[in-house]
C-alpha cells in the first residue's frame, strides 16, 4: 500500500513545475493539502511569501525517538527535457524533471510519514520539504535557527543513492579573494599596481601549496580535499591598468576541517607572495559555507539501522560515501546523525533523460517504514 503512494506521488509531484519561485510555492501548497488531508499531523508551509519557503510537518504521539525525514522539491531548470513535466512511466522506470533528484525520494518520504500517523506511533516523526538545495540550502539552516526542528536521533536523506547507504560527504565552500592595486593609464604601467597580476601570482602560488598540503592530510572515506579556482574578474579597459580583480575559489573539505582553515590557507600563500611582493593586497569574503558530514558507520546505532534495511529488503547494502553536497551537512552542524538512503541512480540526476526505477522506489519506501517501525513504535 504504503510503496504504490510513494510511486503515484513521484508521479504527480513530477507534474509540477519547481525550478520557479511561482513552481515552488504551487508544489508546496499541494503537499501541504494532502498532508492536512491524509492525516492528522501538524503542518506549515514557512515564510510562504518569500523567496524562500519550505514545509515542515510533524507527528508527535509521547516521549520517544525523534526521526527527521528530509527532501528537496526544488529542481533544476526545464530545459533540455522532452516533456519534463509529463511523468511518463516505460520498462519500469518514471521519466520527468525531477524523477531521481528528488521528488522519488521526497514521495518515499512522505509515504513512511504517513504511516507514522496512520500507526499513531511514539516520539516525534518530522518532515521537511525544502526548495533551495539545487541553490544556497539555507532553508534548513533557518529551519533549526528558528527552533522549528530540533537535534534529531537520526535524520534520513532520500537524495539518489542507488539504494546505498551514505555516511560522509565533504563540505563546500566558496570564498571570494579581491586583489586591490592601483589604477594608471597603460602606457605608464609603472605609476600603478595591477590587480590581475596579483591574481596571477597567487592562483599558481595557491595551487601548488593547497596540492602538496592536500596529499598530506586525507580523509579514510573521502579522500582528499579539493579545490578550484572557479570564477575570475577583473579590469575596465584595456589601457588602464586594473585596479581590482575577484576569483572566487570552491573547496570540497573534510570532516576534520573548517571555513577557518580554507581562510589559512589563503593567507599563508598570500604572506608567502608579500614577503617579495610588498603591494599585494587583497581581501576575503565568504560567499557559501555548506558543512560536511560523517557518520561513524562502525558505531551501533549505525549498524543498526543498516541491519534493520538488510532484514526488510532481504539483501546486503553497500555502505559509501555521497560524492556531491547535500543537507546532510546542515543536520550534522546541528547534532543530527544523518544517512543518504535514496531510489535512483545518480547518474540521471539533473540529465535530459531523468528517471528512477519504480521497483527502486518502492524498496525504499519499504526501508523507510521499517526505520519507523523498529524505531518509532
Amino acid at each position: 500500500m504504503y510503496d504504490n503512494i510513494a510511486v503515484s506521488l513521484t508521479k504527480e509531484l513530477i507534474s509540477i513545475e519547481s525550478f520557479t519561485l511561482e513552481g515552488k510555492r504551487e508544489i508546496l501548497k499541494f503537499m501541504y493539502n494532502k498532508i492536512k488531508e491524509e492525516t492528522a499531523a501538524d503542518v506549515q508551509i514557512i515564510d510562504a511569501q518569500s523567496e524562500n519557503p519550505y514545509l515542515i510537518a510533524h507527528h508527535k504521539n509521547g516521549e520517544g525517538y525523534k526521526l527527521l525525514l528530509h527532501g528537496h522539491l526544488d529542481t533544476v531548470s526545464l530545459d533540455g527535457v522532452n516533456n519534463p513535466l509529463n511523468p511518463i512511466e516505460k520498462a519500469g522506470e518514471i521519466y520527468g524533471r525531477g524523477s531521481c533528484d528528488m521528488k522519488s525520494g521526497c514521495a518515499c518520504n512522505y509515504a513512511a510519514f504517513k504511516y507514522a500517523c496512520d500507526h499513531h506511533v511514539k516520539g516525534d516523526v518530522y518532515l521537511m520539504y525544502s526548495t533551495d538545495e539545487e541553490t544556497n540550502a539555507q532553508q534548513t539552516v533557518s529551519a533549526f535557527e528558528k527552533g522549528l526542528l530540533p537535534r534529531c536521533d537520526i535524520g534520513i536523506i532520500t537524495e539518489p543513492t542507488n539504494q546505498i547507504l551514505m555516511v560522509a560527504q565533504k563540505g563546500d565552500a566558496w570564498i571570494e579573494v579581491e586583489f586591490i592595486g592601483k589604477s594608471a593609464h597603460s602606457s605608464m604601467p609603472g605609476l600603478g599596481e595591477n590587480a590581475i597580476y596579483m591574481a596571477c601570482e597567487f592562483i599558481l602560488s595557491y595551487k601548488k601549496y593547497t596540492e602538496k598540503k592536500y596529499k598530506s592530510n586525507p580523509h579514510h572515506l573521502l579522500g582528499e580535499s579539493k579545490m578550484n579556482v572557479g570564477v575570475i574578474g577583473g579590469g575596465i579597459q584595456a589601457n588602464s591598468v586594473p585596479s581590482s580583480c575577484k576569483i572566487v575559489i570552491d573547496k570540497r573539505y573534510l570532516p576534520n576541517e573548517t571555513i577557518d582553515d580554507f581562510i589559512e590557507e589563503i593567507d599563508a600563500v598570500a604572506a608567502k607572495i608579500k614577503e617579495t611582493y610588498p603591494a599585494f593586497h587583497y581581501a576575503t569574503k565568504t560567499i557559501v559555507d555548506c558543512t560536511p558530514m560523517e557518520f561513524d558507520s562502525g558505531s551501533e546505532k549505525f549498524l543498526q539501522l543498516k541491519s534493520l534495511l538488510e532484514h526488510e529488503l532481504e539483501r546486503n547494502i553497500k555502505v559509501d560515501v555521497f560524492g556531491g553536497w547535500a543537507e546532510g551537512g546542515t543536520l550534522a552542524k546541528f547534532d543530527t546523525d544523518t544517512l543518504y538512503f535514496g531510489p535512483g541512480n545518480p547518474i540521471y540526476a539533473h540529465a535530459e533523460d531523468e528517471r528512477v526505477g519504480v521497483e527502486d522506489i518502492k524498496e525504499v519506501t519499504r526501508g523507510m517504514i521499517s526505520i519507523v517501525k523498529n524505531k518509532c513504535m
